[in-house]
């Protein structure tokens, strides 16, 4: 095995004072498995993540003392995680979005080749878009019903305001209708709205912010999301906590751009 420290980020302002780093801690072990940790301010990220065959892998975080554990079979096609009822705020959210980067400037053969480094990268992209507050339970996805789970185009036959199975948009440019409830009485908003590149947040695009390490196309339940984000004030992320079943509703999109998604 062995070990490196990268700066994911430094900044030295005069001559008289240092320069601060965000320290990226990783150990190769073998061609299966990437560990290490991350430090962002007061936010310390500890993970293992392991693929044996490229086909199935596990990946384990800790997050300040949370512990979130994920589980990818994709010969099965199945997914689990599990949050253990732990919630994470701002300073943790933004620590994964950076871990996230940090890891994909360091290792992009691993993040970009590998199970685990996808599971790593990915994870903590898909984290870090959680609501600030959300809870993480147990969660199991059926990925070979998601990819035959789509909506209807025509606003009619949709069904209410949950989730949408993987229904994906065509193109990187266009509108469609993002569709989320009001969070305190249920009330469904049916907003006709743009998603795509030329969006300041790349609505429809799942993950965190306007991401190009990855080569995802957008899809609907990631727009419902990203546009309930937009009505409660929040921005590029994890601001508003009536947007939690919308992240989750988008959590079959994500998992299917494991492999290929649209």
């Amino acid at each position: 095995s062995w070990a490196l420290v990268v700066g994911a980020a430094s900044c030295t302002t005069s001559d008289t004072e240092t320069s601060t780093a965000e320290p990226l801690n990783v150990e190769i072990l073998d061609d299966t498995t990437i560990a290490g940790t991350f430090v962002h301010g007061s936010t310390v990220v500890e993970f293992v993540s392991q693929s044996p065959d490229q086909q199935y892998g596990t990946l384990s975080l800790s997050i300040n003392g949370a512990n979130l554990d994920v589980e990818l079979d994709l010969a099965n096609q199945t997914y689990q995680e599990n949050g253990y009822l732990n919630a994470l705020y701002g300073p943790e959210l933004e620590a994964l979005a950076a871990l996230r980067d940090a890891v994909q400037e360091a290792y992009p053969d691993v993040v970009l080749q590998t199970l685990q480094g996808k599971l790593l990268a990915r994870h903590a992209d898909r984290l870090a878009e959680a609501p600030a507050g959300y809870t993480f339970d147990y969660r199991f996805i059926d990925i070979a019903a998601a990819r035959q789970s789509a909506r209807a185009v025509d606003r009619a036959d949709a069904d209410g305001c949950g989730g949408d199975g993987v229904t994906c948009l065509p193109g990187t440019d266009g509108w469609a209708y993002a569709v989320f409830d009001e969070g305190n009485n249920g009330t469904c908003w049916w907003w006709w709205r743009p998603y795509g590149e030329s969006r300041k947040h790349c609505e429809g695009r799942c993950g965190e912010g306007c991401n190009h390490w990855f080569d995802d196309d957008y899809t609907w339940d990631c727009l419902d999301h990203d546009w309930c984000i937009g009505y409660f004030g929040g921005s590029s992320g994890s601001s508003n906590p009536n947007c939690g079943d919308e992240y989750w509703d988008a959590a079959d999109d994500y998992v299917v751009t494991y492999g290929p998604a649209c």
